[in-house]
């Protein structure tokens, strides 16, 4: 069966797109955008010239699917126009800018099927520890820590929270299968300027599983950026239970499961280290991370199953927990104890 997606915008990521759509059995190739200079770089590309287009409405015509990679600000537009000829629909995340969007985007779908581009969740070391937490292999999950920073550029169509930090504070959902209840952060412009270059969150799920996140440019890293050419960064998530831990690097793809006995003591607890074993999985590229989302999308379109990120986690919940993460972060640094200054004579002679 020949099915005809259309990608509404050919930036950088919409061209990724594309790569990772010609590898899909059946497919062919639409392209959207109003930018002339993305539609010369689609034909370029190798999509035929009468299948490129700069109007909404008739790029729409005879597509069977619709994929948004378009800005933020421009996902309602073509999301709606999709909807409402029942065009199954990929949106890529953010999925919406704001929270009503997001509840109309929801309202509207019914029972189209849409799917939001976390694609984190395909990623076979998140599939490998969803593994790990179903079979109970560190026991009850307790906590989650996040570390997604280093020296990457910053984005000038949405913050480091909806560019870089939607991708854990998803897993972290996906992990807990919970959604996030409470949150709270502070934040630095450190670099100068307005622009906030280092974020610390803190989370609590709904079924009390703790998690904390820390974004920025500041942290340095020594690892190449599985994703953006150029960048050096840390993807890095630990989920810890009350009989183990799994840690997972997103840049070296590797997986270490370590178990562990806690005891209780007469100053606290025990921890007792047991086992550790890293597995180190194949290269996985972006396309290939595209790829298995669509395919997961494909399974959802022609056989009901259910997407790899709905829209009530994908696009509500990620929309409150953005706004509520920016209210935390607007209170400004947090009241600082201070320390009592030295007496200088009892320094005297320390080094």
């Amino acid at each position: 069966m020949t099915r005809t997606v259309l990608i509404a915008g050919f930036g950088a990521f919409g061209a990724l797109h594309a790569q990772a759509w010609r590898d899909v059995p059946g497919m062919t190739l639409r392209v959207l955008d109003p930018d002339g200079a993305a539609r010369a770089r689609a034909a370029a590309s190798g999509v035929p010239a009468g299948a490129i287009f700069a109007d909404l409405e008739p790029a729409l015509d005879r597509a069977d699917i619709v994929d948004v990679v378009s800005p933020p600000a421009t996902h309602m537009q073509v999301a709606l126009a999709a909807l409402d000829r029942g065009l199954p629909l990929l949106i890529e995340k953010p999925a919406t800018p704001t929270v009503s969007e997001a509840q109309t985007l929801r309202a509207a779908a019914g029972q189209v099927p849409v799917q939001i581009g976390l694609i984190l969740r395909a990623h076979p070391l998140s599939i490998r520890a969803r593994e790990h937490l179903e079979k109970g292999d560190i026991g009850q999950l307790l906590s989650m820590s996040g570390d997604f920073s280093g020296w990457k550029r910053m984005c000038a169509d949405c913050d480091l929270v909806a560019n870089d930090g939607v991708h854990f504070l998803d897993l972290m959902r996906h992990f807990a299968d919970s959604p996030i209840a409470t949150v709270d952060g502070t934040s630095d412009a450190r670099l100068g300027g307005t622009h906030a270059d280092d974020i610390r969150i803190e989370v609590r799920h709904g079924n009390g599983i703790a998690g904390d996140l820390r974004l920025g440019l500041l942290r340095g890293a020594e690892v190449a950026d599985s994703i953006v050419p150029g960048a050096v960064t840390r993807k890095e998530l630990t989920l810890c239970g009350d009989r183990g831990m799994l840690h997972l690097d997103f840049n070296r793809n590797w997986l270490v499961h370590g178990t562990v006995t806690y005891s209780a003591t007469a100053g606290g607890w025990r921890a007792d280290p047991g086992k550790l074993t890293r597995v180190e999985l194949p290269p996985v590229t972006p396309v290939s991370l595209l790829n298995a989302s669509f395919q997961r999308f494909l399974s959802c379109v022609e056989d009901g199953q259910p997407p790899l990120c709905n829209l009530a986690e994908g696009a509500v919940e990620l929309a409150q927990v953005c706004d509520a993460v920016a209210l935390a972060l607007s209170r400004g640094p947090r009241a600082c104890i201070p320390v009592p200054a030295h007496d200088a004579k009892v320094m005297e002679g320390v080094t």
